[in-house]
This record gives structure tokens, sequence and C-alpha cells, in this order.
């Protein structure tokens, strides 16, 4: 898999499919894949698959990271069960996070009991304003109101603050089309796409050309993942489209 990640300042914005500089003046606006519940409520029953069985993030790409940030205080934004945030945690002292979905949150405590995970949104932190350095946001910018979060983004960044948007991206081959046929089959929602409601495409134009982002400096990493069936199996129940655990 690559790794994408994007960067910029206050008032730039990091991004994903490698690493994005922008400038954040006008938000982009599109339609959403609807869901019949809130999105803090999507991922419950799916935490112990994400946790295991989701592919981590290269150590590199956080080093490189490193050495754009001023500061040490850090916000991961979904954070999930803290598979990013675990790796940040080598590279800056002061990393917090936020999550949602409860049983996420649960999840993420018993992995790191030390890092604080508080139930706030993306769009509503509940962080002080002028106070993070750097917040990251790992598969999950989809899921936030683009509008809201760049609103919030402005509002909690240092002055030389820096918001970093990552994907872990999907190679193409016979065997992930098909599988990914089945997710067609079975979920009309689903969209490949590394920004969720839009193709990887669109995705990418957005990221990289829309007014949302300028400046854009895209930044790719290798991250080779094995899986063996059980691997295989748990990233698919933790898909979204999969039935959950208590349904």
């Amino acid at each position: 898999m690559d790794f994408s990640l994007s960067g910029n300042k206050k008032y730039l914005l990091f991004s994903v499919s490698g690493i994005y500089y922008s400038n954040r003046k006008r938000i982009y606006s599109s339609s959403r894949t609807a869901y019949p519940m809130d999105n803090k409520d999507l991922f419950t029953h799916k935490s112990t698959d994400y946790s295991l069985c989701r592919p981590s993030y290269p150590f590199v790409a956080v080093e490189w990271l490193r050495e754009k940030v001023d500061g040490n205080t850090v916000l991961d934004i979904g954070a999930g069960t803290g598979i990013f945030t675990k790796v940040l945690l080598p590279y800056f002292t002061d990393v917090s996070a936020v999550e949602p979905n409860k049983e996420m949150r649960k999840e993420f405590s018993r992995i790191l009991p030390f890092v604080s995970c508080s139930a706030s949104s993306g769009e509503e932190t509940g962080k002080a304003a002028d106070s993070i350095d750097l917040i990251t946001v790992a598969q999950a910018f989809h899921w936030l109101e683009e509008e809201k979060f760049k609103q919030e983004a402005q509002r909690i960044l240092k002055k030389n603050g820096k918001v970093a948007i990552i994907w872990n991206t999907r190679i193409k081959t016979a065997f992930t089309e098909a599988r990914d046929e089945v997710c067609r089959k079975y979920c009309p929602g689903f969209r490949t796409g590394h920004a969720g409601k839009r193709s990887a495409g669109e995705g990418d134009i957005f990221l990289r050309e829309s007014c949302y982002f300028q400046n854009v400096e895209v930044k790719n990493f290798p991250n080779d993942f094995t899986m063996d069936k059980n691997v295989f199996e748990g990233i698919m129940r933790s898909f979204l489209c999969a039935a959950s655990g208590g349904s």
C-alpha cells in the first residue's frame, strides 16, 4: 500500500495521497453518501477487527512530518482505535486524540491507556484556541463536514500550526477488483476513493487542485502489508458496508 498525506501551515493544509501543502480559502461542496445513522455510530461493533486487522502507517512518513512541524502538541482527529496515534508517539511529546465512537474509544484506551482520547469530533474538538501545533486526520477526512472542520482547525492551530491528512491507498489487482465487486454488490454506497464520497480520481483532484487546498505538495511512502485469510476476513468485517456484530 502507498501511504499518503498532505500538509500545511495554519491556513495551509496537509492532505493525503502523499503530502499536500495548501492554503485553504474556500470550501468545496459536494453531496455525501447517506448512511442510516450518525457518523459517530457507524463503526460500532467493528473496533476489534479494526484494531487487529487494519494496516498501520510507516514511521518514515511521520519522520518526514516531524521535520515540518515546530512544536510537539499534536491532536489526532477521528483516531479510531489509535493506529496512527501510536505511530506519532515516538516523535511528539504531547499527543492527544478525539474519537466520537464509544467502542472505538474503549479499544483506543485499552491499547494506549496513557494517551487522552476524548469523545469529541473533528468539527468540535473541545481544544483551546491557538493550542495545537499539528492536526492529523488518518483515514477519516471523508467523514468530516469539511467547512466546519476547516473552521475548527483554523481556531485551534497555533500561528505556524499544520494539518496532516493521511490515507493508506489500496493497490489495484485482480484480487482487489474482485473484492470490491463483492462490496459493491451488497453495499450500493461502497466507494474505493480515498476521499470516500469521491472516486479516487475526484479525490486526488480535490486535494491537489480545489480551492480548499492551495500550493499543494504531495508526498508518498511505501507501506507493505501482508494478509493471511484471518486478517483479510477481519478487514472485510471492519468495512462500513459489512454487517455489524450487533445487527
